[in-house]
Formats: structure tokens, sequence, C-alpha cells
């Protein structure tokens, strides 16, 4: 749950320097890079106790969108920069939310192998 909180604030820090402060990410390889790093690792520490894994494995998808937008960095236009960091922000902190607050009464998280009876 920690990992999804996370990762709606790091999502929102995305949509708002896309819109807000453009300097912050534009032309900045590394810092988009960090974040599409960050967002892998939280998605995939968030994995363990999702009741359903489609949204961090989609985060974990973005992840990898984000990491390719870094790696374009060198030759596309600002505007993709602002539409990739505002759509990849939105859906990170829709889909990290939405797995914090989304606990369905019948489902349990997923147990761990130690758990599992056998």
């Amino acid at each position: 749950m920690i990992a999804n909180l996370i990762n709606t604030a790091l999502g929102l820090v995305l949509v708002y320097s896309a819109i807000l402060d453009p300097d912050l990410f534009e032309g900045k390889a590394i810092r988009i890079g960090l974040c599409a790093a960050a967002v892998f690792a939280l998605a995939l520490w968030a994995r363990r106790s999702d009741a359903y894994r489609w949204q961090s494995s989609a985060d974990m998808l973005l992840a990898a969108l984000l990491l390719a937008l870094a790696l374009l960095q060198f030759r596309s236009p600002a505007l993709l920069t602002f539409w990739g960091l505002f759509w990849i922000g939105i859906l990170v902190s829709v889909l990290a939310l939405w797995a914090v607050m989304h606990r369905p009464a019948g489902a349990r998280t997923h147990p761990s192998p130690s758990q599992s009876s056998g």
C-alpha cells in the first residue's frame, strides 16, 4: 500500500512538472530515467500486497514507456516530452491510487510461498 501511495505522488509530480514546471524534466534524460526506475521498483514492490496484480503490471509498462521517453530526449520535441510526462503521470497516479483504494471484500492479497498450504 505504501508503494502505491508513493507511486501516486510520483505520478502527480510528473504531471505537475509537465504543466507547471516544464524545465524540471525537459531535456534531462537522467531525471526521467530515475523516475522510470522508481516507478518500476515501486510497482514491483506493490505487487506483493495488491489484491489484483494488473494495476502494478500496468505501472511497470508505463515505467518502460517513461524510460523510452527518457531515451528519446536527445531527439524528441518538447511537445512529446510534455504529453508523455502528462499522460504517463496521470495513468501511474490513477492506477496506483486505484490499487490502494480498491480492496474487494472477498479478495485476499496473494500469499507468499511460505504461507501457502501444501
